[in-house]
């Protein structure tokens, strides 16, 4: 009889430890899924908010009915409230995936920025091959955004 019942409880002993362990790495799965799943929401919408900030300051770099002329003056002026956005804050959360048409659209601007003739006439239309490449750059860096906070996908649920 005393085999049975020390048998007995080790048996509730040994369930009782697993069972106890795991509660516990399932729960800490959980509340780190939680956290995980928090965190990303926290993130995503604070990205729409500054996203939102971003997407007008290419307005004028639009390819469809552009409101005027690009020229020298208006690059300066889209580049220059593109770098305010990234140091004031936006920098921070411009995702991975959108750094590389961020920084592909400022590079064309900069070309364009730096180049002397255009400095000396800057009210002159940039050039339709270069204006091109920049147009197409900030479309990409647009759809880059929308990518990044999902708003053009269907919903999950």
């Amino acid at each position: 009889m005393g085999d049975v019942s020390m048998s007995s409880v080790i048996t509730g002993l040994v369930s009782g430890i697993l069972s106890s362990a795991l509660t516990y790495f399932s729960t800490r799965s959980k509340i780190r899924l939680d956290l995980t799943v928090e965190y990303d929401k926290d993130l995503r919408k604070k990205r729409l908010e500054l996203y939102k900030e971003l997407w007008p300051k290419t307005k004028p770099l639009a390819e469809f009915s552009p409101e005027a002329p690009v020229t020298f003056d208006v690059i300066k002026a889209v580049s220059g409230d593109m770098r305010d956005w990234y140091f004031a804050e936006g920098g921070i959360y411009l995702s991975r995936s959108s750094r590389r048409p961020y920084f592909n659209l400022k590079s064309l601007m900069q070309e364009v920025l730096d180049d002397k003739l255009l400095q000396q006439d800057h009210t002159k239309p940039i050039h339709r091959p270069r204006l091109e490449k920049i147009l197409v750059a900030a479309r990409e860096l647009r759809t880059s955004l929308s990518d990044d906070i999902r708003a053009r996908n269907a919903p999950w649920l």
